[in-house]
């Protein structure tokens, strides 16, 4: 077997002698890290970071995309009904988009939008949603012929992937719409 010889640092270009492997490039654990960084310039890593994003996409599968769906759609709820109380108790600092009628047992409903109002935390989490005076607050807000609605029966709603694409998209582009207005009017 050969003897190591010694190398010139790849980072700092001192002479060092490589302790484990001839294929060491570097004298130190400063110049390993220095060297890590310059070689991985932002476009590489721009580039990287859309390849993946990309790929994650790939990997998705239709509950992955109803969950992000699900998350921008209670985004809008928060955005379009800001200012609003807690629909069930009044609270005036609501921070849940809660449903009427629930997911689970109501998925044709989970994206309407009448079904799905500011709750507070009490009300949406710990007293399950607070349906009796849920009921109340939408009666108030939307009419009686709303609620008898959305208490009716419904035809079961399956999307495919492109078409919550599209709504994930559609929620995207009326939050940024909403936000722009709020901007505009502090402004």
């Amino acid at each position: 077997m050969k003897g190591i010889k010694p190398k010139n640092c790849a980072e700092c270009g001192s002479v060092f002698m490589p302790k484990r492997v001839s294929t060491e490039r570097v004298c130190s654990l400063e110049c390993a890290i220095a060297y890590g960084k310059s070689k991985v310039d932002k476009q590489n890593r721009k580039a990287w970071q859309k390849e993946k994003k990309v790929l994650k996409a790939k990997l998705k599968t239709q509950k992955d995309w109803l969950q992000d769906l699900q998350k921008v759609f209670n985004e809008y709820i928060r955005v379009s009904q800001k200012g609003s109380h807690c629909i069930s108790c009044g609270n005036s600092n609501p921070t849940d988009a809660g449903h009427y009628r629930s997911v689970g047992a109501h998925p044709e409903l989970r994206f309407e939008e009448k079904n799905v109002n500011l709750q507070c935390r009490k009300c949406n989490g710990y007293w399950g949603g607070n349906l009796i005076e849920y009921r109340k607050g939408i009666v108030k807000k939307y009419g009686v012929e709303v609620v008898e609605w959305l208490e009716g029966p419904h035809d079961p709603v399956k999307l495919s992937i492109p078409e919550i694409k599209e709504k994930i998209e559609y929620y995207r582009g009326k939050i940024r719409e909403m936000k722009k207005k709020a901007v505009a009017r502090y402004d």
